[in-house]
């Protein structure tokens, strides 16, 4: 039975070390960067074998797994950094931004959704998703937020008057898929933001969502006022195009650890376990409180930021 358990932690210490490797090298070839989404589970999966080490009372194995699982938390903790500055207690909030992926299979179920996006009394809502047959839905919510702008999959809604608008798409691809950022700039009580709605392309098109991530950069660096990012991301924090994101652009990330999908697979509701789904802001902004929305039938779950003005 022992030598059972040694060839096990073995097994189990070279494809962690395979997929640490896989994971480093997604810096060259952004394919790989998938399996830098399962950070987190790598560093669990090298502590329970250090622990296995532990009890076989192997010396070997034990120095191999501990240089595993220090190599996988450093790689992990260096993709923690970028969070958004928290705000002092007694902070005004001076926006709250919400974001929700409506995802096609929740139809039945729009009227949640509209009491949900009432109940939490955000300031602007992102919607990603949005087909043309919701457009019933977005319309109902006209009372609530006078002010919306969308097309092909994402919206904004807002209370507060839109002064400009834009969008960016994927050049060379049908009207359905092309959208990557619609923005618009909010008179925000005299002061104007700009706020984009965000979808990414999913990571099992490595090249379509590298080029997805260099567009946002770009769109990102030509602000400079006020900016706020809003949406579905498709990547984790701790993926090389997201942490590479981070140190570029110098937004702070407002969501890290809650995870907002999968929270279904097709009419079967699962447990979330990525957080892909999130809010960014620039300098001006600190994070008073970031939460998640209740199950509404979407494989995506809703993020509700409450931001504060720090300039």
């Amino acid at each position: 039975m022992t030598k059972i358990f040694h060839a096990i932690a073995a097994l189990g210490l070279a494809g962690g070390a395979a997929l640490l490797a896989i994971g480093v090298l997604a810096h060259w070839y952004p394919a790989l960067d998938i399996v830098n989404n399962g950070l987190p589970f790598l560093a669990v999966g090298a502590g329970a074998l250090l622990a296995l080490a532990f009890a076989l009372r192997s010396r070997r194995l034990i120095g191999a797994t501990a240089i595993l699982l220090a190599a996988t938390l450093i790689v992990l903790l260096l993709g923690l950094q970028g969070r958004a500055p928290q705000a002092p207690r007694d902070a005004e909030r001076f926006l709250r931004v919400a974001t929700f992926n409506l995802w096609g299979r929740n139809d039945d179920h729009l009227n949640r959704v509209a009491e949900f996006v009432a109940e939490t009394d955000a300031d602007a809502v992102v919607l990603e998703e949005v087909r043309r047959h919701h457009g019933a839905f977005v319309d109902s919510l006209g009372e609530l937020y006078p002010f919306r702008v969308g097309g092909n999959g994402l919206f904004i809604l807002s209370k507060h008057p839109i002064l400009a608008d834009g969008q960016t798409d994927r050049p060379d691809q049908p009207h359905w898929m092309s959208r990557i950022i619609r923005w618009v700039r909010l008179d925000v009580n005299g002061k104007a933001v700009t706020l984009a709605g965000v979808h990414l392309a999913r990571p099992f098109y490595p090249e379509l969502q590298q080029a997805d991530i260099e567009a946002l950069a770009r769109f990102v660096k030509a602000q400079d006022g006020p900016l706020i990012l809003a949406g579905d991301f498709n990547m984790t924090p701790w993926t090389v195009k997201m942490r590479t994101f981070t140190e570029v652009t110098g937004l702070g990330r407002f969501n890290t650890f809650n995870p907002t999908w999968p929270m279904r697979w097709r009419s079967v509701p699962l447990l979330p376990l990525l957080p892909i789904d999130n809010v960014f802001a620039s300098a001006h902004f600190a994070n008073i409180s970031t939460r998640l929305g209740p199950r509404l039938d979407s494989d995506h779950r809703a993020v509700i930021a409450d931001l504060a003005l720090i300039e």
